[in-house]
This record gives structure tokens, C-alpha cells and sequence, in this order.
């Protein structure tokens, strides 16, 4: 393992924990009509699978690029400083630093909300790379986004490790020849993740098992 892609969403912040609020609030100012429940039975989808869902459901005339301007993003990164980084991945990065294994953030976030979830953190010096929705041409389960992290860290994708919250993410990490370890403690969204390589609800179990 020369290399650590991780998710961010589910993964380094619980930010599904807001994201599902703000969604449905978003999809009632266009008529359609979600319930939380319903969208978390989703499981994590990017945002333009999230709103092209919507739209073929709801019978919506939008573009899926204007209806995506409709989620509060700037409302959402105002919880962040309350929610930090979910417990144990700082240490966990910190270990990766020490030990000179790079790492990067993979994300179907904007580039806005990426940069912002990092700044609100404090986290960016921790990651060697990051890759967010705008530099990919197709959202996973598409193994291009992590393609694309072990090339901007000059590695092979069979050095590198994914930790992944979702399924999309595990079959991403899988059609990319990366092992995947499945992160399974956010309460919001769960997922099968029993193929991964290695799976936990908890980062501080994941650094003692890899070390």
C-alpha cells in the first residue's frame, strides 16, 4: 500500500446527517415531494445522479445542471465547524503522513464544497491530491475518479487503498484494481459493504489492523 483514496462524504464528515434535510427542501421548491426516509434508501448518489433521478421521477423540465443549483450547498458548510471531522480520521491521516504514504480526497462533490469541507476541517495539508466532480466525465460506480487520484499521485492502482462509505464506491474502487475498505459508522446511510477488503465502523480499529 503505497497509497489512501478517501471518500469525503460519510467518510472524513458526517455530512449526510444535514445533506438529506437540505435535499428535501430543495426537490419541494419544484413540486416534487420526498420524504428523508426515502432518500437515504437511495444511498449516496452524486449530484447529478442524485437530480436526475428527481427529474425522471418527478417529470421535471429542468436541466439537471439548473435543478443541482436548487440544493443550498453554502447552508450546508455553515454545519460543518459543528459536526469536525468524524472521529478518528484525522489520526488516521496522521498516520499515513508519518509513515509517507500519500493520500487523496475522491469525491462527487462540487469543487466548491470539496475545498470547503477541507477548509472547515483544517484538513487540506493532510492530502497529497484531490479529485472532486467537475474533473470527471462519469460519477461512480464509474472507476474514473479514482483512476484519475492514483495518477495525480503518480501510483499504480493496485498500490493504492480506497476507504469507501457506499456501495457505489466499493464497485468504483473494485473496477479501478483498488482493494476497498469499507467505512460502515455513519448512522445516516447504510450500505452493503461486505465485499470490501476490510470493513469497520470505526477509523482508530482501521489504523490498528493496517498497522
Amino acid at each position: 500500500m503505497l497509497g489512501v483514496i478517501f471518500d469525503m462524504d460519510g467518510v472524513i464528515i458526517d455530512s449526510h446527517s444535514v445533506a438529506c434535510e437540505l435535499l428535501v427542501e430543495a426537490v419541494k421548491s419544484v413540486g416534487a415531494v420526498y420524504t428523508v426516509d426515502e432518500i437515504k434508501s437511495w444511498g449516496s448518489l452524486s449530484s447529478r445522479q442524485f437530480w436526475s433521478r428527481v427529474k425522471k421521477e418527478a417529470g421535471l423540465l429542468q436541466e439537471v445542471e439548473q435543478l443541482s443549483l436548487l440544493y443550498d450547498a453554502d447552508k450546508e458548510i455553515s454545519m460543518y465547524s459543528e459536526l469536525g471531522p468524524v472521529d478518528g480520521v484525522v489520526q488516521l491521516l496522521q498516520f499515513f503522513k508519518d509513515n509517507g504514504i500519500r493520500t487523496a480526497l475522491a469525491t462527487s462533490a462540487s469543487r466548491y464544497r470539496m475545498n470547503a469541507t477541507l477548509s472547515a476541517l483544517d484538513l487540506s495539508s493532510y492530502f497529497d491530491a484531490t479529485v472532486c466532480d467537475e474533473e470527471v466525465l462519469a460519477s461512480k460506480p464509474s472507476p474514473e475518479i479514482f483512476q484519475v487520484a492514483a495518477k495525480k499521485l503518480s501510483l499504480r492502482p493496485e498500490s493504492c487503498v480506497v476507504i469507501e462509505d457506499s456501495k457505489n464506491g466499493l464497485e468504483a474502487a473494485t473496477a479501478a484494481g483498488m482493494s476497498c475498505i469499507g467505512y460502515t459508522g455513519s448512522p445516516h446511510i447504510s450500505e452493503d459493504m461486505s465485499n470490501a477488503h476490510l470493513s469497520s465502523s470505526c477509523f482508530h480499529e482501521i489504523k490498528d489492523r493496517i498497522s
